[in-house]
């Protein structure tokens, strides 16, 4: 039987790995990208999609004005926004079609997934793969994983996601006491 902290181990050194791989040198256009957009939407399913969630919380504590695609209060996108898939796979028919809508509504678009051949990647301003296997997508720095099915991207997708937070409150000079005067206050 494989023990706890022997699979933390292991998990721990996938994660790692994949992150590893990231393009530092787009960061910092990304974040520019973030920061001079009008509104911010983002975008997942299943799994990916409530990372993606949270990412928006977070993005909405440092006062950007932000919303999750298929939300009933989400405006529609246009010209000055940015969209911000996630995206494993990056074939999900859905997410395919409402990338191609917001490229076509003139919206930035920033994608995050493991698969280098995705559909939405040719509609992407900027692209970040984590190279991570999914169900669907046997690429990356290695085509296995301990944990089941997605799990490796997902992770990864929501430390990625914290660390982009990061780097905003940096460039931002925010703290974390000042992002906690926007936490939800009717529970």
């Amino acid at each position: 039987m494989t023990t706890y902290y022997g699979l933390l181990s292991k998990i721990m050194t996938e994660i790692s790995q994949v992150l590893s791989s990231v393009d530092e040198d787009k960061l910092g256009k990304i974040i520019d990208k973030i920061l001079n957009s009008k509104r911010i939407f983002v975008l997942g399913v299943g799994r990916s999609g409530l990372v993606m969630k949270g990412f928006a919380m977070r993005l909405m504590h440092l006062g950007l004005n932000v919303f999750v695609v298929g939300e009933s209060t989400t405006p529609a996108i246009g010209k000055g926004d940015l969209l911000i898939i996630g995206s494993g796979s990056g074939r999900t028919p859905s997410v395919v079609t409402n990338v191609k809508k917001a490229w076509e509504y003139g919206s930035a678009i920033i994608s995050i997934t493991s698969n280098k051949h995705s559909p939405i990647v040719e509609y992407s301003d900027f692209t970040i793969f984590l190279l991570a296997p999914t169900p669907k997508v046997k690429t990356g720095n290695f085509n296995f994983s301990i944990q089941p099915m997605g799990s490796l991207f997902e992770q990864s997708l929501l430390i990625f996601a914290d660390l982009i937070v990061l780097m905003l409150m940096d460039k931002l000079c925010m703290t974390s006491d000042k992002m906690f005067k926007n936490h939800a206050n009717l529970e």
